[in-house]
């Protein structure tokens, strides 16, 4: 791969972790569910664990409601076909009917498996 395919990989993965966080507010269930692959796993700092089906239908159902998502550090890197996209992530959501304010670091993994990047893994520590 050269450069300038590495850096436009990178700078695909860094728009589309960027769409993720727009259709997250938009509480858009089809549209996270195109950015996601089937075997997403989905860690949240809490230690609970997502599937696609099960992280898709919480957005859908506004189980959990994304109000706010501020990133912030956002840096991407290619490994083969996969890239790392890390960060820190302000965010307020609505759980279960319960405002909470967060702010974690997260590490998220787009493989290009299927022809197009798609988040396959996300993982996430609490900072304050």
């Amino acid at each position: 791969m050269t450069n300038n395919e590495i850096k436009a990989l990178e700078q695909q993965a860094l728009a589309l972790d960027e769409l993720r966080c727009k259709v997250l507010l938009a509480k858009d269930g089809p549209g996270l569910a195109a950015l996601l692959d089937e075997g997403l796993t989905y860690t949240h700092a809490s230690g609970r664990r997502d599937t696609k089906d099960t992280y898709v239908q919480s957005v859908a159902t506004q189980t959990v409601q994304y109000l706010q998502l501020d990133r912030e550090e956002v840096t991407a890197r290619v490994i083969g076909t996969a890239v790392i996209v890390e960060g820190k992530v302000k965010m307020k959501i609505n759980s279960a009917g319960a405002e909470k304010s967060l702010y974690n670091r997260y590490l998220a993994v787009w493989t290009t498996t299927s022809g197009k990047p798609l988040l396959t893994a996300w993982a996430s520590t609490k900072l304050e």
